[in-house]
């Protein structure tokens, strides 16, 4: 004689509450006796079956899906729907990656804002990939970003670059475009989509990250770091250099940015160092 378990033994038995062995039922998956007494008892034959079930739920498949495979009792079907599932896995599996690549290149900037905030220091400027046309106006280039992360995974990580000249105190020649830096186009498998965009690179530039009262840098953090490069005995091209990072805020409204800013040097003090 067979033996036959109790809902609650069952339950004990595959480590299932007794809430999903009635949900299951329900869904006419499983089939306990009701006896006399009122209580449901399950077979040698309906655990081998519930197992079935609690194996499928593990890897993800639905109640529709079982119902159709049972209903069916078709091989081919069940192969089928593996087939399917490694598809769907393979590809949750290339989403993760693709967003855990998204985390480390957020993670790279967010390095840029612990060891620069607030510091002067000589460093190069990492290859460069300009992925837009340049424009006069931060709005346009903004607008481009919009355009260029709907279009493709992962260009949502551009940034919007300025570029401008410092002469007497003042800015000339600005313009603004979307870049990605050489990391962040290895991280994103983006090399084939970059390769014919130009790129730029500077060996030594006067870099920091300053906080700015918005997402462009303040003309005081400019003259700052120019001031600073002067009592060094840096000679600067003038170019600047700078892109927005993060930024603080406070109930909806924002208190300051963090911009990242280089300057080419043009000449190095005669010790070669600041």
């Amino acid at each position: 004689m067979t033996r036959e378990y109790t809902i609650g033994e069952a339950a004990q038995l595959l480590k299932v509450s007794r809430d999903a062995l009635r949900f299951y039922e329900r869904k006419g998956l499983v089939a306990p006796i009701k006896k006399s007494n009122g209580y449901r008892y399950y077979s040698e034959d309906q655990i081998s079956i519930l197992m079935d079930i609690i194996f499928l739920r593990k890897i993800q498949c639905g109640i529709q899906d079982i119902q159709t495979m049972y209903e069916n009792g078709n091989p081919e079907q069940w192969h089928e729907f593996l087939a399917l599932r490694i598809q769907e896995e393979k590809e949750r599996i290339r989403m993760h990656q693709q967003l855990l690549n998204q985390l480390a290149i957020s993670r790279k900037n967010s390095e840029k804002m612990l060891h620069s905030y607030g510091r002067y220091a000589l460093a190069p400027m990492p290859k460069t990939y300009i992925l837009s046309e340049p424009v006069k106006n931060y709005s346009q280039a903004r607008n481009q970003w919009f355009l260029a992360a709907e279009e493709d995974r992962g260009l949502e990580h551009c940034y919007i670059h300025e570029q401008f000249q410092m002469e007497e105190g003042s800015r000339s020649q600005y313009s603004c475009y979307l870049v990605l830096e050489e990391f962040a186009v290895k991280k994103l498998k983006l090399e084939r989509s970059a390769r014919d965009c130009p790129t730029f690179q500077y060996d030594t530039c006067v870099h920091t990250v300053c906080a700015c009262h918005s997402t462009s840098p303040d003309k005081r953090a400019v003259l700052e770091m120019m001031k600073w490069a002067g009592e060094q005995g840096i000679s600067l091209t003038g170019e600047v250099h700078a892109h927005y990072l993060w930024n603080y805020q406070r109930e909806g409204r924002l208190v300051k940015s963090f911009v990242e800013m280089y300057m080419p040097v043009n000449v190095l003090p005669e010790s070669g160092h600041a």
